[in-house]
């Protein structure tokens, strides 16, 4: 093997090495602009999330969400937003992020929009 396809092998590594850091980076700036969502949730259970402070999860009915400030999701009111959060509840809130249930990865909730007062289902006649 020639020092120059030794060097040619070495720019091509470094260069993909490059690149997939920049997608990284730029997935996690961008995030917020790409998943922002509003969605309906009613609120099963809520849990302190007892390894790290401002970190608490908010268990729905089909889904676990994080309520956690985060710097990128332009995010500081965990401590503000987890009281709010009742059982058997229905709320309407921002989230952003996305579900990847073979990954520990939670939404995040930004911010809630509306809460539902009651949660009486509808009669049938």
């Amino acid at each position: 093997m020639t020092p120059s396809s030794m060097m040619t092998k070495l720019a091509m590594f470094l260069g993909v090495i490059i690149i997939l850091v920049i997608l990284v980076f730029g997935f996690v700036f961008f995030e917020p602009f790409f998943s922002e969502t509003e969605e309906s949730i009613v609120v099963v259970n809520k849990e302190i999330w007892k390894g790290e402070r401002e970190r608490y999860f908010i268990f729905s009915e089909n889904e676990v969400f994080l309520n956690a400030n985060n710097y990128y999701h332009n995010k500081s009111n965990a401590n503000d937003l987890y009281p709010l959060f009742q059982a058997g509840k229905t709320y309407r809130v921002k989230i952003v992020g996305y579900y990847l249930p073979l990954i520990p990865r939670f939404r995040n909730i930004i911010s809630i929009i509306d809460q539902k007062e009651t949660n009486v289902p509808l009669q049938n006649k």
